[in-house]
């Protein structure tokens, strides 16, 4: 497979990523020269026929390879989502949503600008409307849908910038990030990670709902650290205030978040495995109190009280329970699938700030792979459970909330060709909302890479 099939956008996705490169690049050793001699980002294999090459329309005669060996990586990522809530929810109802990613990196050591320098862009569009608003749940049925953020839900977006991400390194080990980063890449997983658009949909096997209340994109800087080429290290300060549809500088300085993770990978014979350990602390902006009464201010009416802090904590373990192929070298946990033909276990563990984020504690559970049928080697499969603890607060109780919401998913993504997949995704939600039955969810995915 293609290890630079998609390449996220987040500091921590980039650095696992390089890390992975410069790994891979160092097992070569005497077969030549290292991916990093020449450039960050090795050039991807754009040819072959229309069902192995991993992008449809190609390597665009020799141009497209013309353009990434000078430094110039660019693909645009289609992803159409149908979804029916066939039972319970606000309401029964199918509704259609779509989404386009379109991605270019400038590696800028490989076009001869600037030595350990790469630059990432990502624009966004946005269309249709997704089954969020029927299926009831605390967090997204369709995390991918969700994004960009907008102050109207399912308002269409025609294109929105939502990462301008600069990565110097200053050795192997070291490296500073500069730029607006949207944060669905934090806290990667082997088994379920892919921003909604390559495994599962559902928000909460994606991302862990202790930073549920950071912004998707937003203007910061940060340093990551690479002791080796199983441990990624990133610290990144960003602004508290959403800018998904705005250059971001116009609300900067409105509070602050500082995030720190770190990513460990191991083997277990030829098991690989991994864990990751962050810590999200927000401060100098203005939190809503749940645990505070509304009061009543002259002109305004009745407003909830407010912190300037919250925080949140979370921890994430893979593990690879069979392997078919080889292994060499670390998993590259930023292409949103199983690098290996197997299967394995995954699992999310959070903690927030209960005054200020109402899922207090969120933990999730599943199995996952690719290749488990014989001839199907590149469909992937995962299957999910979570459970989220509502935080017992004055404003949850005033609102009948329940003190837990749980759900179940279960995908199969058939690989049509290597480029184009289609999910069959199932859903079992019980929102923590009064008089909201548990809804069933039944859902297909189209994901094509240009």
């Amino acid at each position: 497979m293609s290890h630079t099939r998609i390449i996220h956008s987040s500091p921590v996705a980039i650095a696992v990523l390089i890390s992975f490169l410069l790994g891979t690049a160092c097992l070569a050793g005497d077969q030549g020269a290292s991916a990093a001699d020449q450039g960050l980002l090795p050039i991807p294999d754009y040819g072959g026929d229309f069902w192995s090459r991993p992008y449809l329309s190609g390597d665009w005669g020799g141009l497209r390879d013309d353009l990434a060996g000078d430094g110039v990586q660019a693909d645009v990522q289609w992803t159409q989502t149908g979804q029916s809530v066939v039972d319970g929810g606000w309401g029964t109802g199918t509704q259609y949503a779509g989404s386009l990613d379109y991605n270019i990196t400038l590696d800028l050591m490989r076009m001869g600008l600037m030595p350990g320098a790469m630059l990432k862009i990502r624009g966004e569009s946005r269309y249709g409307e997704a089954i969020n608003d029927l299926a009831g749940p605390f967090l997204p049925a369709n995390v991918d849908a969700q994004a960009p953020l907008t102050d109207t839900i399912d308002e269409n977006v025609p294109i929105t910038i939502t990462n301008v991400n600069y990565i110097q390194f200053l050795s192997e080990q070291l490296a500073l990030t500069l730029g607006k980063f949207d944060t669905y890449d934090g806290d990667p997983t082997e088994f379920a990670s892919g921003r909604g658009v390559t495994q599962f949909m559902n928000f909460n096997f994606v991302y862990n709902a202790a930073g549920a209340l950071a912004p998707y994109s937003t203007l910061g800087a940060g340093v990551i650290l690479m002791p080796n080429e199983n441990l990624t290290i990133s610290s990144v300060v960003t602004n508290l205030a959403d800018s998904s549809t705005t250059s971001g500088f116009d609300d900067f300085g409105e509070g602050w978040s500082w995030s720190t993770e770190a990513n460990y990978q191991y083997r277990m014979g030829n098991l690989p495995g991994g864990m990751n350990l962050g810590a999200l602390f927000s401060f100098d902006g203005e939190f809503t109190r749940l645990d505070k009464r509304f009061v009543l201010v002259p002109g305004q009416g009745l407003t909830a009280p407010t912190d300037d802090e919250s925080w949140g904590v979370y921890w994430t373990g893979w593990q690879y329970l069979k392997v078919e192929d080889e292994v060499t070298g670390p998993v590259d946990l930023a292409d949103g699938r199983p690098d290996h033909q197997g299967f394995g276990l995954f699992s999310r563990i959070g903690f927030s700030d209960d005054k200020t984020n109402p899922a207090e504690f969120a933990a999730s559970i599943g199995l996952g792979g690719r290749g488990v049928i014989d001839g199907r080697d590149n469909d992937v499969f995962g299957v999910g459970y979570y459970y989220l603890g509502i935080a017992d607060s004055r404003i949850v109780s005033a609102l009948g909330f329940d003190d837990d919401s749980q759900g179940m998913e279960a995908f199969y993504n058939v690989a049509l060709a290597e480029s184009t997949s289609l999910t069959f995704d199932v859903q079992v939600l019980n929102a923590p909302a009064p008089g909201i039955d548990t809804s069933l969810l039944f859902g297909l995915r189209l994901n094509t890479r240009f």
